[in-house]
């Protein structure tokens, strides 16, 4: 007698909504603190209870509203950022005109990308390994081109098993006194055309020609060319140089310490990577890098663009001195880089209910839409992911109790995230470490107009898959530069 398998589902941990008290935030707590203080101190010196009550019932009105899909109180961080990142970073930023031509010279950056440049590095024998380095932050990160079978055809078992493989990939870094500081997959998708299919047409492998048949399925390429979408999925490890042991004996400076932590990790990712069923190519080197930072800065541009059927591709000529923006504009809810609209979405909600294996593919699938989604993983050591479980326990236990003592009712999303943590804490017992993730989506279009159609459909997409997206208002240009893989991991939200 067979025993019947039951299918895996999975559950995304929801976001920490606890607060600091009663379901408060801290910057809540302190206006309505201040609020009251001040209200007091106002009937202390004499004013009358009308005008004393104003700051009270502003602090309340400010802590418990909304406007423009954002929390009232959220607004005034978002206005001081957005006036401080002018006066700062600049509204519009121009690459400077060279004097000379030097293709070797390092391309200049925007703010947004401050400190970011390339550097190539001793790998296998015969071969280069390149790396994103961060001055700012003092990280060094790799770019490995990925493929896989498709996942959403396979059987569900295989789904699982895939599935199960990634996440032992990513368990491997949640180590005491790691080097390695967050993860990264990032996949670019844009139309393609069907330029494999012509060619095929036009060669002489079909054998005789029908032409009635022939001109039917030209017809129906023309139709398919807008509609076909290509994947260009890339995995990105990062070493920090602050995750460096003080008390190593090797040689050398930190520099090359961590220089070589990043070639132990690369191999480490690439023997993980094609264990978990994944075809992984070589990182990619220098020039790979130039290429790519290109082609994501700029993907309308770069990318292949169909024409009555047959794909047109511009191919230029990428260097290290060409490889950066020449102009970049920020507004409050989209940026202009090069010839690019850009729009930067944070996935502020992940699907309530538990999910099968394939639930992102029709996301990832929609057609016509120039878009990245990048999804970064920070691994948690187990002593501070179980001090973490303790500390928001105790949270939301006193909460429990003050809200009893009090009157109160402890609605379902309080008991579900106690839930979750007790959940997490038994994976954790059982040997299953905690991952951090953070998720980020980019639009790219041609035009403003376009930009504005194509956000509404893919914010419509992500609805029906159980995503809420957000769009990072004021922080465009530093959005869009997290999206890219480049290893610029947005620690404020890893960390929410």
């Amino acid at each position: 007698m067979r025993a019947e398998r039951t299918e895996r589902t999975y559950r995304l941990e929801p976001l920490d909504s606890a607060g600091v008290f009663l379901g408060l935030g801290v910057v809540q707590c302190g206006l309505l603190g201040g609020g009251i203080v001040l209200g007091v101190a106002a009937l202390t010196i004499g004013v009358p209870l009308p005008a004393a009550a104003v700051p009270v019932v502003a602090s309340v009105v400010v802590s418990f509203t909304r406007i423009g899909g954002h929390a009232t109180w959220e607004w005034l961080p978002l206005v001081v950022s957005w006036f401080l990142s002018g006066f700062r970073r600049g509204r519009r930023w121009h690459a400077p005109l060279p004097l000379w031509t030097d293709g070797d010279a390092p391309a200049p950056m925007p703010p947004c990308l401050d400190g970011i440049d390339i550097v190539d590095l001793d790998w296998r024998a015969g071969s280069r390994l390149g790396a994103f380095r961060d001055k700012n932050r003092r990280t060094l990160t790799v770019v490995v081109p990925v493929s896989g079978p498709q996942f959403v055809v396979e059987p569900r078992a295989e789904q699982e098993r895939l599935l199960a493989g990634w996440g032992d990939l990513l368990g491997q870094y949640a180590v005491e006194r790691g080097v390695v500081s967050h993860l990264s997959w990032s996949d670019l998708a844009r139309p393609s055309g069907m330029q494999e299919h012509i060619q095929w047409l036009d060669s002489d492998e079909r054998g005789a020609a029908n032409l009635a048949a022939a001109a039917s399925y030209r017809e129906l390429l023309d139709s398919g060319t807008t509609a076909a979408i290509s994947h260009e999925a890339v995995v990105t490890i990062t070493v920090a140089k602050e995750r460096l042991s003080r008390h190593r004996s090797s040689a050398g400076s930190a520099d090359d310490q961590l220089r070589r932590a990043l070639v132990t990790s690369t191999e480490a990712l690439l023997r993980g990577l094609r264990s978990a069923g994944l075809s992984a190519d070589d990182p990619l080197d220098a020039p790979g890098l130039q290429r790519l930072i290109r082609a994501r800065i700029d993907p309308v541009s770069a990318r292949p663009r169909p024409r009555r059927g047959r794909l047109v591709e511009r191919l230029a000529l990428v260097r290290a001195a060409t490889a950066g923006p020449l102009v970049l504009d920020a507004r409050w809810r989209d940026l202009q880089v090069d010839a690019a609209f850009h729009r930067t979405w944070w996935i502020g909600t992940w699907p309530r209910l538990a999910v099968p294996p394939a639930w992102l593919e029709p996301f990832l699938s929609s057609g016509g839409i120039t878009r990245s989604m990048t999804v970064y993983f920070q691994p948690v050591p187990t002593h501070q992911s179980r001090r973490r479980i303790e500390r928001d326990l105790v949270k939301l236990e006193s909460d429990a109790i003050t809200k009893e003592d009090k009157g109160r009712r402890v609605d379902a999303r309080h008991r579900r995230a106690t839930q979750a943590l007790l959940d997490r804490e038994e994976e954790l017992v059982a040997g299953y470490p905690e991952m951090g993730y953070a998720g980020l989506v980019s639009v790219a279009a041609r035009s403003q107009q376009e930009l504005d159609e194509q956000s509404e459909i893919v914010e419509q997409l992500a609805r029906e898959t159980g995503m809420d997206l957000r769009v990072l208002d004021a922080r465009q240009d530093l959005a869009w530069a997290a999206s890219l893989p480049l290893g610029l991991a947005p620690s404020t939200l890893l960390a929410s």
